[in-house]
């Protein structure tokens, strides 16, 4: 993530939660703890939004890397950046779910313009009806996305489901993926052997994924080196791959 980039979301998003933030205490003051809802569950989404954004641009991401034994080591995002993102969504669907129940009955009050009043409830439903099975999603997985590797393959949790791949259909780990001019920042590329591609966005995980993509790299070229993913090695791999960062 560029520096400049991350800059200009943390003004735009800092400074749209903290407004959101103050107008949830006036609110609260004021005994409108519905309007109040919605608002701190904006302030939430926006203030977690940017949280993880010093660590992922200091490169200071660290993994929670876990040996589970014959079942491989399975890495998944600092938490640092994981569950302040999780918070993110859970003040989203928060809001949108109170807007979409009570505005239309004229329990909310908060104005919106004349040409969003009939739209934004529905918007507001949408977000709920997708923004809930994927907290549940989360939950279930204790994460949002997760790469384990064992002696058999890998299996990448990312999005609605997880995909499980053996270490021979695979051509190339890269963060390229093939017909694309430019590399994908920061995700981990499995391109397989009929030439389709499995992929897990990694930055969150490692310092712009380098480290795990090279990990991944490593034990797909040394099959004789996959043990080390049942006794902890691994582990002590990637933590010294993280050490010469």
């Amino acid at each position: 993530m560029k520096a400049s980039f991350a800059l200009l979301c943390g003004l735009v998003f800092g400074a749209f939660g903290l407004f959101a933030l103050a107008w949830t205490v006036l609110f609260v003051l004021r005994g409108e703890l519905l309007n109040a809802g919605v608002t701190v569950g904006i302030s939430v989404f926006c203030l977690g939004f940017i949280a993880p954004f010093p660590k992922v641009v200091s490169g200071s991401v660290r993994p929670v890397a876990r040996c589970e034994g014959s079942e491989g080591t399975t890495f998944r995002p600092d938490r640092g950046v994981d569950m302040p993102l999780q918070l993110s969504l859970l003040g989203l669907v928060t809001a949108a779910a109170i807007y979409t129940i009570f505005a239309p009955i004229k329990q909310v009050s908060i104005p919106v313009p004349d040409s969003m009043r009939y739209a934004l409830p529905l918007v507001c439903g949408l977000v709920v009806l997708l923004g809930i099975p994927m907290l549940l999603r989360t939950l279930s997985r204790g994460c949002s996305r997760y790469l384990r590797l064992s002696p058999d393959g890998i299996e990448i949790a990312e999005g609605w489901g997880a995909q499980v791949y053996d270490w021979k259909d695979v051509a190339d780990i890269t963060d390229e993926v093939p017909g694309r001019q430019s590399a994908v920042p920061g995700s981990v590329t499995f391109v397989l052997a009929d030439s389709t591609t499995a992929a897990i966005t990694a930055r969150s995980i490692t310092p712009d994924g380098s480290a795990l993509r090279e990990l991944s790299r490593f034990y797909w070229e040394h099959p004789e080196a996959r043990v080390e993913l049942t006794d902890g090695r691994a582990v002590e791999r990637l933590d010294r791959m993280l050490a010469d960062i």
